[in-house]
């Protein structure tokens, strides 16, 4: 029997962690439980047959299906006695693992199958990779590559149950983010389509109706918003205020300051800097 386990025991990671991973052949009718994990994991088969127990239902897998164990559930599992199966887990914790795991089928199904090409193997093979690394760095490049394997997971097995409203609302928060991580940058619409993998046209229709503004517009808003804060609050020249907010050429983020605002960025400062004095006083 060929066996490559790692563990992790460090129980309360706030967001994030792997807490195994590993990769077994098994012997004939080799099997595991009933019992409980602590962890989440997924299992994932690389050759050979077996079967899965879960709520009083057995699953019958074989190479290129995956199975979710989830912490707290009475699971069982047995290698088949003639084609006994080899398969890769990733055990993971954290406070955000069961969320993400809502996007996907796994929310619904605790089988996925996949046989398209080998991307999938290849997630746990680079999770192996990360363990074998330095030391100083492995849970870095580990939890890296679990991130990995939840958008793959998320890209291939949506979770397609979810109510329209609440996926657009996912949308929206994930466009505000995305905006306010790149306030520093030239933020264009076909940049967040392709981030968040979504035609242009249904993103921008989407993003109306939500909020009520073009998504265009809402970019510049959030950069007014910021460079006014900035004003405000610092020191800083307009051009270096103009290029923390995307703008590289300062001529042209103080023209469209001034037909946003009605007035210069710099007569901006000067008004609002003395209302703040005099509010101090």
């Amino acid at each position: 029997m060929q066996l490559f386990s790692y563990s992790n025991n460090f129980y309360s990671n706030i967001e994030v962690m792997v807490y195994s991973n590993g990769y077994e052949d098994c012997e004939p009718g080799h099997f595991y439980g009933p019992a409980l994990r602590k962890s989440y994991m997924i299992h994932h088969i690389v050759k050979g047959k077996g079967i899965f127990k879960l709520h009083e239902k057995t699953y019958h897998l074989s190479k290129g299906d995956a199975f979710l164990i989830r912490p707290g559930e009475t699971v069982y599992y047995e290698a088949d006695h003639e084609n006994p199966w080899s398969y890769e887990w990733i055990g993971m914790q954290g406070a955000k693992i069961d969320s993400y795991l809502q996007r996907t089928s796994f929310a619904y199904y605790p089988i996925i199958h996949y046989s398209k090409n080998d991307r999938f193997s290849l997630i746990y093979a680079k999770m192996e990779h990360a363990y074998s690394s330095n030391a100083s760095a492995r849970d870095l490049l580990m939890n890296s590559v679990l991130y990995e394997l939840l958008h793959f997971l998320v890209i291939h097995f949506p979770n397609k149950r979810i109510e329209k409203s609440h996926r657009t609302e996912e949308y929206v928060d994930q466009v505000i983010h995305y905006c306010l991580q790149n306030l520093d940058k030239k933020i264009k619409v076909t940049d967040i389509s392709d981030y968040l993998g979504l035609n242009r046209s249904y993103l921008t229709r989407l993003f109306k109706q939500q909020v009520g503004s073009s998504l265009k517009d809402y970019i510049l808003f959030i950069k007014m918003e910021e460079a006014k804060k900035m004003l405000k609050e610092t020191s800083l020249s307009i051009q270096v205020i103009a290029r923390s907010v995307g703008f590289d050429d300062p001529l042209y983020f103080s023209r469209i300051f001034h037909q946003k605002e009605g007035q210069t960025a710099r007569k901006y400062r000067i008004c609002h800097q003395k209302k703040t004095i005099i509010q101090a006083d």
